[in-house]
């Protein structure tokens, strides 16, 4: 705790990373210092005296920007539904409507409740009363009309990634490298149509290279996401939801992110990263945010604790990402160095190689005793059982934990449970560890005897 106290540029916000960012400047596009939209928003004062840090983490500050602009967001879709409001109620029943009004109040009433309408199409015809069916779009629909209209109405090009592969969005075959998968994408896969005729049974988010992006239509070069989705909404009246979206520039490793520059040697950490830049879902478990649904919900196995066998060899894991990691053992894909090429079994092999083969290593530091870990992963289990807050109180003598788990094994100690037990001897050990290094004597004796 003393080398946290120490540090003079240590996040106020979240305490686990060393700060960067000023509390007293603006951030990004924000128009005002991070510690005034800290007290306006949340009533918050951060402290401020000598020796004390006044700086906040990337990604705390992001976390803050994201925040004023939702609340920009809001401010701007009740100004502009009040508008709406009053052009509803001033119109009359004697009122007029073109065709596209009358075909608009028939959908209203006929068409799938689940369906959705432009608010621009609302804007200019409004009916003369507002539906009862009609609901916000599912998640499910709000991915297919995105997939839709962005791989009809522009060039880029969608994928999927596992592991070290480039999959086609279409028809699963694996590419090592994006540009062979893109040229497979432009020649094998040209009816979009049917494409996505087949996709809607299992829609899933798109993953999209925006290397080369660009309107259909007017050809005019879409630099992301965001500039996509209001070219499409202004100058074509076509609504596409971000959050179903996750853009990249793949060119060629080491891979950018083309949001801040920053370089990643395996793609699956820039992928990983991508969620510090798009907060639209968030775990209510840590805290942490993603940028769809989807991993959101891988993520939240990763809390899921119980008993998980291998479907090949019976190995008992705790978690259902254990289970998946360990089961990558049994696959007979081949994991390959983006450098040398090397082949090895398992993700956690390149990371190694990489670091002891070429030099290449992701160090992740410990703020609270400079441990350090080549997997951030590991950083914030370590954090977690070593550093954190222990709210995990005995029943019996007060003492306190970190985790549930070390609560569990406390409390052997007051039931006088043995749960394991020698194979050899029956003698019996409240804990694993115990009972292990009690069969290595039996090992050991074993030895002396031949």
């Amino acid at each position: 705790m003393n080398f946290l106290i120490e540090q003079s540029d240590i996040c106020r916000c979240c305490l686990s990373y060393i700060g960067g960012v000023d509390l007293q400047n603006p951030y990004g596009d924000l128009p005002e210092a991070l510690n005034t939209i800290l007290l306006k928003y949340f009533g918050i004062t951060l402290a401020s005296q000598p020796g004390y840090s006044y700086t906040i983490c990337d990604e705390c500050a992001k976390k803050i920007e994201n925040i004023y602009k939702f609340h920009e967001q809001v401010k701007s879709s009740e100004i502009k539904y009040n508008e709406l409001w009053q052009l509803y109620k001033n119109r009359t029943v004697s009122n007029a409507f073109d065709e596209n009004t009358h075909r608009l109040i028939e959908n209203f009433n006929t068409e799938d409740p689940d369906e959705d309408i432009p608010i621009s199409k609302l804007q200019n015809c409004l009916p003369l009363q507002m539906p009862k069916s009609c609901k916000q779009l599912s998640e499910r629909k709000r991915i297919i009309l995105t997939c839709g209209i962005v791989l009809k109405e522009t060039t880029a090009c969608p994928f999927r990634h596992l592991k070290s592969w480039f999959r086609c969005f279409f028809c699963l075959k694996d590419f090592m490298e994006l540009k062979l998968l893109r040229e497979h994408t432009n020649e094998t896969h040209t009816n979009i149509d049917n494409e996505l005729k087949m996709i809607k049974r299992f829609p899933r988010s798109l993953q999209i290279d925006i290397s080369n992006l660009e309107c259909r239509k007017c050809h005019l070069s879409l630099t992301d996401v965001d500039c996509m989705r209001r070219h499409l909404s202004d100058v074509h009246n076509k609504v596409i939801y971000s959050e179903c979206i996750a853009d990249y520039k793949v060119d060629s490793s080491p891979y950018s992110c083309h949001l801040c520059e920053k370089k990643f040697h395996v793609f699956r950490s820039l992928t990983t990263h991508l969620n510090e830049h798009y907060a639209n879902c968030i775990c209510d478990v840590c805290g942490k945010s993603f940028i769809n649904s989807k991993r959101l919900k891988v993520h939240k196995r990763t809390h899921e604790y119980g008993s998980y066998p291998c479907l090949k060899c019976g190995k008992v894991l705790k978690t259902q990402s254990s289970r998946a990691n360990h089961m990558e053992l049994h696959s007979k894909r081949i994991i390959k160095c983006h450098i040398c090429e090397k082949q090895m079994k398992h993700y956690n092999d390149r990371i190694k190689h990489m670091s002891e083969v070429h030099n290449i290593t992701h160090n992740f530091v410990c703020p609270f005793c400079s441990r350090v870990y080549n997997i951030k992963h590991y950083l914030a289990t370590h954090i977690r059982q070593t550093h954190g807050n222990k709210n995990k109180k005995c029943t019996e003598c007060n003492m306190a934990f970190i985790t549930n788990h070390s609560l569990k094994k406390h409390m052997l100690k007051h039931s006088g449970e043995r749960p394991y037990t020698c194979n050899v001897c029956s003698k019996s050990y409240t804990r694993k560890y115990t009972l292990k290094e009690h069969i290595k004597d039996h090992e050991n004796l074993s030895k002396c005897n031949q």
